[in-house]
This record gives C-alpha cells, sequence and structure tokens, in this order.
C-alpha cells in the first residue's frame, strides 16, 4: 500500500508543477471594454459596475475601459482591473468611430456593453468582429 501511496503523490506533485508552468507562462490576453453612453442606456447604466465585475474576473487578462455616445472618451489604458467611472446617459446614440481607439487595434477581444434600444437605434455596422453584451 505504501507504494501506492507514494507514487499517487508523484503523480499528484507532477501536475501540480505543470499547472503552475503552464500558467505563469500563458500569455496575457488583452480585451477592449466600451460602454455605450447614450441616452437608451438610461434605465440600465446602473447595471454597469456589475457587468464589469464579470467580464474583468478572467486571469491573464489586460483591460482597456472607454465609453461610446455621441462622443468617445478613454477611461484608462490597459491594465489588470477595469475601473469604472460613473457617468450619465445623456448622448444621442452612434457607435461611429468605435474601432477608431488606438487601444481597439491591439485587443485579443472587444466589448460592447448595450442594451437591445441602443442597438435598434444606432448603426451597428462597425460592430463586425465584436461580442455585444446587452445589458437588460
Amino acid at each position: 500500500m505504501k507504494p501506492l501511496a507514494i507514487w499517487a503523490v508523484g503523480v499528484v506533485a507532477a501536475f501540480a508543477g505543470l499547472t503552475a508552468v503552464t500558467g505563469a507562462t500563458r500569455d496575457t490576453e488583452q480585451v477592449f471594454v466600451v460602454v455605450d453612453t447614450s441616452q437608451p442606456m438610461v434605465g440600465v447604466l446602473n447595471r454597469v459596475p456589475l457587468e464589469l465585475d464579470r467580464i474583468d474576473d478572467r486571469e491573464h487578462t489586460e483591460f482597456a475601459l472607454a465609453t461610446v455616445g455621441a462622443t468617445s472618451s478613454s477611461i484608462h489604458g490597459y491594465q489588470s482591473d477595469l475601473e469604472w467611472v460613473s457617468t450619465e446617459a445623456f448622448r444621442p446614440c452612434s457607435f461611429e468611430g468605435i474601432n477608431a481607439f488606438p487601444d481597439a487595434s491591439s485587443a485579443d477581444e472587444r466589448i460592447l456593453v448595450t442594451n437591445a434600444q441602443s442597438i435598434a437605434d444606432c448603426s451597428t455596422d462597425e460592430l463586425d468582429g465584436w461580442t455585444v453584451v446587452e445589458l437588460r
């Protein structure tokens, strides 16, 4: 029985070591997140922090954050967490220029946080390749 226990401990230790090495050498993924701050978002803007929390639970990932509406602005460049700055939804809806952010071009994944009303009201021509998260 003792040789079996020694063998089992050795196998577990080998897999633990392999997991540690794999995790330590994995490349960091860059995710660019844009929050729609247009007028149609008024009713769901309070849900944005919870959604950003869900998104930034990923490991080995850096996040850049921006807002988009009639005008667009960058909140922060790539870092380990999404840091939301509370804002009001007052702008007309527009996704024009969403791909013009410098961080968008280098991102491994691009995510837009919006709602169904904005998607219905705005042109979505520039959202090809984007993951769209609809808040309800």
